[in-house]
Parts: structure tokens; C-alpha cells; sequence
């Protein structure tokens, strides 16, 4: 069972660590170079559209381990099932679209429609659903035709959120490495040979490029990366609560696999709405946004975040061993750190801004 998402996870990683010079290269040739803004966190243009790299490589990965028989060593042929489908269809669209989207900025109307109908084909081909939220404080229920509103706004939602915390150097690339070996282990643990491939190649791909885009940048994941990816990441989690394999996996626990970037992105998204502010228009309101303008670095932001990420994932990983009392109070704890890093993020930049420094939008 681990030889799959093992030599999935290698061959990925040594795969994008070869070819990602070559494909900076191109990216320049062609001039898809991201300029800097008043929004930006560099300063001279560097090549965007790396990602492409992590869409190409797991596609690759998953016909050749479809090819092998995902049951390796008894390499058994089978035909992919709808997550694997609607993953290569959802991602292929995506990352098309996003690769339009880093030549000319495309209309938030139009991305928004290409994204309910990914969101849709997927959840119509995989049969996946959010039936319920598996919170241990609250009595479980049945969402009902709500499951499949519900699991479309996630979807959406998720894949916006990643392509909105795609902002700093490593930042995407280490929650992506993350949250895939974190999924991995997930599918080995629940004996879902697709899951643990899927987020073994998703891991390694980020892993072969991290080099370039971390901690100084040569190359950025840009929307062809970072849409078809936050999508994968956010159906990895319905698959792995809802799938054939999932049973005893709660959302919540698939959940935790994914908080700091969803935390940051539904922290991101309310507050604006609560102060009147267009959610869609393009701001430096993010938490991690917020650490930039206090004078936070990189390294130092993306290596927090990474440690969050690495906390709720040993948290998610370890949710069935513990019991009601405890799970209740993991969230809490999870939460409670989430808010207190809010407070203390907000009132860093507060504090900057009363020494002259920059306004967050």
C-alpha cells in the first residue's frame, strides 16, 4: 500500500526539481512575467505560471499509475473511478482557464461561471456530496439536497481561497506539500489507493518546484497552478469524508487537513463583508497579507504557516484515536489559536500603521 504514493511522491518531486529551469525559461521567452503592483509582495517581474508543472505532473502520474493498477504490487488494472474523472476534467478546465488568466486578466464573472461548472461536472461524475459537517458537539444529520448546495460552495470556495493565498514566496508550494502527504496518508489509512496517490503527486509536484519559489522567487505558481490545485485539494476532502473508502472520516477531520488557508480565506472573506467591502476586488487584507505590510518576511510567514499546517494535520491524522471530549476540545484549541493569531495579526499591523506605516486595503 505505500509503494504507490511512495514512488508517486519521489518520481514527481525528481520529475519537477529537473524540468521546472527549462520551464522558467519559457515563461520568460514568452513574457507571461507577473509585473509588480501597489498589491504586490516583490519588486521586479518574475515568471509566472510555474504551476502548470503540478496539473501536468499529476495528470501524467495518475495514467501511469492507472496504467500499473493503483493496487501495486498486484498491479491489478482498473478502470479510474469518478474522482479520478472529474479531478483530470476539473483540473485540465481550471488550469486552462487560469493560464488565459496570467496572459489577460480575465472578468471575475466569467472565472466565477467556469467554476460552478467544474464544481458541478465534479460533484455529477464522483456522486460525492457533503452529507453532513461531522462537528462532535452536534447531533449528526443528514443534509439532504443541501449536501449537494453545500459541497458546490466548498469546492468554489476552496478553489478560490488557494488561488487568493497564493501571495508570497512558498507560501502555496509548502501548504500544498503538506496538505497532499497529509491526504496521502489519509487514503493509506482509510485503504483509498486513489486518495493517497492523488495527494502523494500533488505533494511531490509542489516539492520539485519549492526550490524556485523559495525563500526568493524565480518562478510563481500563478493561476494555472493555483486554481487546479486549491480545486484538487478541496475534492480530495469530499473524497476523503464522502468517497467509497471514507466512513468513519468527518468532514471536520478532512477539514483540519486544509484550516490555515481556509481559516484565513473565511476570516478574509466575512470581514470585508462586514465592513461593506467588495470580497472580489483585489486587497491586501489577508492575514498573511497583513504580516507583510507589519514587516513580517517571508520565510517567516510561510514557515508559521507551515507549522499550522503541519499542527492540524497531526491533529486531523489523529482525529479516530480520540475520543468525543477530546476532538471537542482539539477544535477548540484549533480555534482558539486561529482567533488569537487574528487578534495579535491585526493589532501588529495597527501598530505599524501608527509609525507611518502602509494601510491595508
Amino acid at each position: 500500500m505505500f509503494e504507490a504514493p511512495l514512488f508517486a511522491f519521489l518520481g514527481a518531486a525528481a520529475t519537477n526539481l529537473a524540468v521546472t529551469p527549462w520551464v522558467i525559461r519559457q515563461l520568460r521567452q514568452r513574457s507571461l512575467l507577473d509585473i509588480p503592483n501597489e498589491r504586490s509582495s516583490h519588486e521586479t517581474p518574475v515568471p509566472r505560471g510555474g504551476g502548470v508543472l503540478i496539473v501536468a505532473t499529476w495528470l501524467t502520474g495518475m495514467v501511469a499509475t492507472w496504467i500499473l493498477g493503483f493496487k501495486v504490487p498486484a498491479l491489478e488494472i482498473a478502470l479510474p473511478d469518478g474522482f479520478v474523472i472529474t479531478a483530470t476534467v476539473g483540473m485540465t478546465v481550471l488550469a486552462l482557464m487560469g493560464y488565459l488568466d496570467d496572459r489577460s486578466d480575465l472578468s471575475a464573472p466569467l472565472k466565477l461561471a467556469v467554476q460552478l461548472a467544474v464544481a458541478g461536472q465534479a460533484l455529477w461524475l464522483s456522486g460525492l456530496r457533503l452529507a453532513d459537517f461531522g462537528l462532535p458537539f452536534l447531533p449528526a444529520w443528514d443534509l439532504g439536497t443541501w449536501g449537494w448546495i453545500a459541497a458546490l460552495v466548498w469546492l468554489v470556495g476552496f478553489t478560490n481561497i488557494y488561488n487568493f493565498m497564493d501571495g508570497i514566496n512558498g507560501l502555496a508550494f509548502t501548504q500544498l506539500i503538506l496538505g497532499g502527504l497529509a491526504f496521502s496518508l489519509l487514503g493509506i489509512l482509510i485503504r483509498d489507493y486513489e486518495l493517497a496517490v492523488s495527494g502523494a503527486l500533488a505533494a511531490g509536484a509542489a516539492a520539485g518546484i519549492l526550490k524556485y519559489n523559495f525563500p526568493s522567487a524565480e518562478v510563481f505558481m500563478g493561476d494555472v497552478g493555483s486554481l487546479p490545485t486549491g480545486f484538487l485539494l478541496a475534492l480530495m476532502a469530499l473524497r476523503a469524508a464522502f468517497g467509497p473508502h471514507g466512513g468513519e472520516v468527518p468532514f471536520v477531520r478532512a477539514a483540519l487537513l486544509l484550516w490555515p488557508f481556509l481559516y484565513d480565506g473565511t476570516y478574509t472573506l466575512l470581514n470585508r463583508l462586514v465592513h461593506g467591502r467588495n470580497p472580489l476586488r483585489a486587497h491586501r487584507s489577508h492575514l498573511y497579507q497583513r504580516l507583510v505590510v507589519a514587516g513580517r518576511s517571508h520565510k517567516t510567514i510561510t514557515a508559521r504557516y507551515a507549522l499550522a499546517m503541519l499542527g492540524c494535520s497531526i491533529a486531523g491524522l489523529a482525529y479516530p484515536v480520540l475520543g468525543r471530549p477530546l476532538r471537542i476540545a482539539v477544535l477548540a484549541l484549533v480555534l482558539a489559536v486561529s482567533v488569537g493569531f487574528t487578534v495579535r495579526t491585526v493589532s501588529r499591523v495597527r501598530a505599524h500603521m501608527t509609525t507611518g506605516g502602509d494601510r491595508t486595503a
